[in-house]
């Protein structure tokens, strides 16, 4: 009797420790960016226009400042349609420069080699640069002022970025799927804190104006966001690479990386003013991780994927295809239903409008263009993006109709030169014959190549660096049709009395490519006076010191 009396009054005692014990912990809930936008909508300019830039450079010679003069240049990305210019400008003998430039929105750009600066329409950025000094981290030998929210921004950039991003940009690779899931914790864990202190106020934007404020707020947040994707990507990569390591399911994994979306979304995705704080690579980042269903939309809604993406027999089942339009709904829908994430939010309609641009740029048949705008636009709500979307389609089509009209007998030359040969040798020598005695610059390429494209809208820089020397650009066309192959000629002014093309039938210029021992595009070849051929390595604009040598060596 005792015993059981004893049993009873345990089993009380047991019975609240553990009804405690089951009662849910209470999360933390998730904070939201505060007073945000504060800013008016209005106040952001989003239909571009003029800006100035200006400054002075010092430098310890003039020998040293003419040399940056030869190098310098703003290079401005519009992220949003995936179009980047770039324009020289010169530094005076006394070290000042200035120069208006126009700008499609609010960006980032940057002054080569100098810095990055916010540019917004209708303001002045003064940068003064002192060359004299060793610079251990970006920004530091810079002085940034003038008027307007470009000057505000700018100035607070590289204090910003140093105090809260230092160690989110120094941290390590992780190739671990458990290990990375650890770290993206640790990196939402931070980014909360970060908002938490915005929402506090953070010192350095006190007396800001609210849309600078606005502006290097969302660049805070953003840039967690890129590194949890880029982390993501770089794993993947390694995934890739290394077919085996890991047993994983890349869609559950991807569905469980990126769940910690859903109650960030509002300022981390769904919001038009990323459009304005970040950059080319932000988005870049987000269309080949967070965003992939949108990304394969594309090739399952396009005949002509597996031209463009090795990975799209993968993705393609069978052999049929769905409507783009279909392809697009069914991406928007798998965001909504395995994260949680509204169908239309901004970041994904940004993506797929990036993709529209991508297909355009390389692009020349106005069905395929037409059809890639018709199915696009319906997802597109953004009145800014629809804006941009529908300006740079007039454009396109502006540029194509040009491009019809462009004849250049003397660059362009008919594959009937050489009609009937098959063997690889003999094509190229004929090809050659009329230039004996001429070093010739070989370019092996292909219109559907974004790499070869890439070079080629750079390659002017090669041609003016080489302008003292007697030599003949001849480019050979790797399967690329007639249109597309004039297209690229005439967009990157590929033409002029030294400059050959030839779009030779498939077989002839295979044979051609199997002579001289191509792997892969582009392929650059220099053959010297005496028809030697020798390999020769695609110099980027900023160093063609090499290449230079080599043509001196062989113009002997």
């Amino acid at each position: 009797m005792k015993s059981t009396i004893i049993t009873i009054l345990l089993a009380l005692l047991i019975i609240p420790i553990g009804m405690e014990a089951k009662k849910k912990v209470k999360k933390e809930e998730v904070p939201q960016l505060l007073n945000y936008p504060s800013a008016d909508w209005n106040e952001y300019r989003m239909h571009g226009g003029e800006m100035v830039i200006k400054g002075h450079v010092t430098a310890d010679d003039s020998a040293k400042l003419k040399q940056l003069s030869n190098n310098v240049r703003i290079i401005m990305r519009d992220h949003i349609v995936r179009k980047e210019e770039t324009i020289p400008f010169k530094v005076e003998e006394d070290g000042t420069f200035s120069l208006n430039i126009h700008v499609p929105y609010p960006m980032f750009i940057l002054v080569y080699p100098l810095a990055g600066v916010y540019a917004c329409p209708g303001d002045t950025v003064e940068l003064t640069y002192d060359a004299t000094k060793p610079m251990q981290r970006p920004g530091d030998n810079v002085t940034l002022s003038g008027k307007g929210a470009s000057a505000e921004a700018s100035k607070l950039f590289f204090p910003l970025m140093y105090k809260y991003l230092v160690t989110l940009k120094s941290q390590t690779h992780v190739a671990h799927p458990d290990s990375l899931l650890n770290w993206r914790d640790a990196q939402v864990a931070k980014l909360d804190d970060l908002v938490r202190q915005m929402n506090a106020g953070l010192p350095e934007l006190e007396g800001c104006s609210p849309r600078t404020s606005d502006v290097l707020r969302t660049y805070l947040v953003s840039q967690y966001l890129y590194e949890i994707c880029h982390r993501y990507y770089m794993f993947m990569d390694f995934v890739k690479e290394n077919d085996g390591v890991y047993d994983i399911d890349k869609e559950t994994y991807w569905q469980q990386y990126f769940s910690f979306l859903a109650p960030r979304e509002k300022y981390l995705l769904d919001n038009p003013l990323l459009m304005v704080a970040t950059d080319e690579i932000f988005f870049n980042r987000m269309e080949y991780t967070l965003m992939e269903p949108v990304q394969q939309s594309s090739i399952k809604g396009s005949t002509l994927a597996i031209d463009y993406y090795p990975e799209a027999a993968e993705i393609l089942t069978g052999n049929s295809t769905l409507s783009l339009r279909e392809a697009r709904k069914l991406a928007m829908n798998e965001l909504h239903e395995k994260l949680n994430l509204s169908p239309t939010n901004f970041c994904a309609q940004v993506c797929m409008v990036r993709d529209l641009f991508y297909k355009l740029e390389w692009g020349t048949d106005y069905g395929f263009a037409a059809e890639e705008v018709a199915s696009t636009l319906p997802y597109i709500t953004n009145p800014e993006l629809m804006r941009r979307a529908v300006l740079q389609y007039r454009e396109f089509v502006k540029v194509k109709e040009a491009e019809k009209q462009f004849v250049d007998a003397n660059s362009i030359r008919p594959s009937t030169d050489v009609e009937g040969m098959s063997d690889g040798e003999k094509i190229l020598r004929k090809l050659i014959e009329p230039y004996q005695g001429k070093l010739i610059y070989v370019d092996i390429w292909g219109t559907w190549c974004a790499p070869c494209r890439e070079n080629l809208k750079e390659s002017w820089r090669v041609r003016e660096a080489l302008k003292d020397y007697d030599i003949v650009y001849l480019f050979l066309a790797n399967k690329s049709s007639d249109e597309a192959w004039k297209s690229v000629i005439s967009e990157y002014n590929l033409t002029g009395p030294n400059c050959v093309h030839y779009n030779l039938p498939t077989d002839q210029q295979s044979a051609i490519e199997h002579y001289i021992g191509v792997n892969g595009y582009p392929t650059y070849k220099l053959i010297d006076k005496q028809g030697v051929i020798h390999p020769l390595n695609w110099q980027h604009a900023d160093n063609l010191n090499t290449l230079i040598e080599t043509i001196d060596k062989f113009s002997k």
